[in-house]
């Protein structure tokens, strides 16, 4: 059966209209759509396509598709007939009742693969991908040998075909690089002006895109290590008893002759071993030396153009000979000449600090001052009671006093050497004492003495104090 026996002749028609961008569009968000659900009804797929079109930013021109869809039409007519288009390109499987009653609109098999195929080719970030293919080759390797390995119960179709697999993607990948530089090589001849310059080095995604992927490549120092790794154990696989369960499981699944079988996977086995060992240090060879030259040649572009396409180092040799054949008055006067039409110019580059947006403050966070509000008396006599009872005063002057009836007793006066003071909160008590000493309300007084006393916490001066005479 040929290829469009197989998919049917008119599977293609929709990336070939006028309407093919909207066509696009419709098919990945029935897609995404089917992804939410367990199965895509007529009814869903027609109102999703009704949501899109209301809110589509594509202008949908006139097409005979079988039936008018247009700009004139409403998005629920559209929708009818881009269904219905669709069925009949293949697109969505044919007529068939759920059991809602309605009929169903998945979207076939071979679209989505051709919908993601062209999605991974011309959208998918090309960032990194070739150590993934070589990290992968080296993964599906190292656990083909592991114990118990879940690789090995079939290793033609879990071991030897995704090792080909991710082989070709990094050919593929390998190319992309090298075209990439050509790319760049070209837009740096058709630079013209400094500022063109400028614009490459700072906005080209490509050209960042480019060297961040080469030089992780070229510098981590992890790849060669990879590299010779996947050699060992393709030589390993291939000396294995997993070859001979590798030829069987090929036989049974390609349904061929042994013979035959075995030559398919040697040649597949010596495209690995080649690719492995020769082609890829050719193709980073090749890639080296690209570099190189686009790197001569960016210098010589840029120079040209800073010169006006002018070869300032042949004028200049040519002006060093001519004076050399002068006098010394005469060589004196064209250095004096040259001086004054001589104009010394610092250049630099900007860098991206330079133009970076400061982020501004954010005008809705709450401020942290108090907000200013009157309070009446009886409200601020409250606060302040319950600002008291919740942090009492320690050394106030009837804790202070109570202290001292405490430690004299009996007694009429105590002098500090005799009261072993021991913690702060003592010593604090007699410096309160001095404070309080003379006040209303404070039964002691104390009498000042000469020296210092030094007691476990501090050193304190020697002080006496005596019960006030009533």
């Amino acid at each position: 059966m040929s290829f469009f026996e197989l998919i049917g002749e008119k599977f293609f028609n929709p990336f070939c209209c006028r309407n093919r961008e909207i066509y696009i569009a419709c098919i990945d968000q029935l897609i995404e759509r089917s992804k939410e659900i367990s199965v895509l009804y007529e009814t869903d797929a027609r109102d999703t396509l009704i949501l899109y079109l209301k809110n589509c930013e594509y202008t949908i021109e006139t097409e005979n598709i079988g039936e008018e869809v247009g700009s004139g039409k409403s998005p629920q007519e559209n929708a009818s007939a881009i269904l219905r288009y669709f069925r009949m390109c293949g697109w969505i499987t044919p007529q068939e009742i759920g059991r809602s009653g309605d009929n169903i609109a998945s979207v076939s098999a071979y679209c989505r693969k051709l919908i993601d195929a062209i999605h991974k080719i011309f959208d998918r970030d090309a960032n990194g991908a070739i150590t993934n293919h070589i990290f992968s080759m080296y993964e599906i390797l190292k656990s083909s040998f592991g114990k118990d390995s879940a690789r090995a119960i079939r290793p033609y179709q879990n071991i030897l075909v995704p090792l080909v697999e991710n082989e070709c993607d990094l050919k593929n990948d390998l190319l992309i690089l090298k075209d990439s530089i050509r790319e760049i090589m070209r837009a740096v001849l058709k630079m013209a002006d400094a500022n063109s310059f400028g614009q490459f080095l700072i906005k080209d995604e490509l050209l960042n895109r480019f060297f961040n992927d080469y030089f992780f490549i070229k510098k981590s120092g992890m790849i060669p290590s990879y590299i010779a790794d996947i050699d060992r154990m393709l030589r390993k696989l291939r000396r294995s008893e997993l070859y001979d369960r590798m030829v069987e499981d090929c036989r049974k699944t390609e349904n061929l002759e042994e013979i035959r079988v075995k030559e398919k996977i040697d040649r597949q086995f010596a495209e690995l071993d080649s690719f492995i060992n020769l082609e890829y240090e050719q193709e980073m060879d090749y890639i080296d030396r690209k570099i190189n030259t686009y790197y001569n040649l960016y210098s010589t572009r840029m120079m040209m153009v800073v010169s006006n396409n002018t070869n300032l180092e042949h004028e200049l040799n040519r002006l060093l000979i001519f004076m050399k054949n002068l006098d010394d008055e005469d060589r004196e006067a064209i250095l004096r000449h040259l001086s004054e039409t001589h104009r010394l110019m610092n250049m630099g580059y900007i860098g991206k600090k330079s133009f970076e947006r400061r982020k501004k403050a954010n005008p809705n966070r709450k401020t942290a001052g108090l907000s200013v509000s009157s309070l009446s008396e009886e409200e601020r006599q409250r606060l302040t009671d319950e600002l008291l009872s919740a942090a009492p005063d320690r050394y106030s002057v009837e804790n202070v006093q109570k202290h001292f009836e405490r430690l004299m007793g009996d007694r009429k006066k105590i002098r500090v050497e005799e009261s072993g003071i021991r913690t702060r909160d003592d010593a604090i008590m007699f410096a309160a004492s001095i404070i309080y000493s003379g006040t209303e309300g404070f039964p002691y007084e104390v009498e000042l003495g000469s020296g210092m006393v030094e007691t476990e916490v501090a050193g304190i001066r020697k002080v006496t104090v005596k019960r006030r005479e009533q």
